[in-house]
């Protein structure tokens, strides 16, 4: 299972209770594959102050939607080591 997949089929919106729409997890995709890109994230399972500062060096981070992609990453290899422990 990929991460968009994660998105639009198992985790559920604290907000609205809901999965998230393919346009959405395809944003949050492309999100997290440009700060892998640009180095910000390297698949650390915490997010960092160093982390936070380099996000906020390279985007607006109006709605802390770059954090939140990384947080839903997390949570996305958290379910995946739960699913390979089973």
């Amino acid at each position: 299972m990929d991460f968009e997949t994660y998105l639009t089929e198992v985790y559920i919106s604290k907000r609205t209770k809901m999965h998230l729409k393919k346009i959405s997890a395809k944003q949050y995709n492309n999100r997290l594959k440009n700060m892998k890109k640009k180095g910000i994230y390297n698949k650390e399972k915490v997010i960092s102050e160093d982390i936070k500062n380099s996000i906020s060096l390279h985007y607006a981070n109006r709605k802390n939607e770059y954090v939140d992609t990384l947080k839903y990453y997390i949570e996305y290899m958290e379910y995946l080591e739960t699913l390979a422990q089973k």
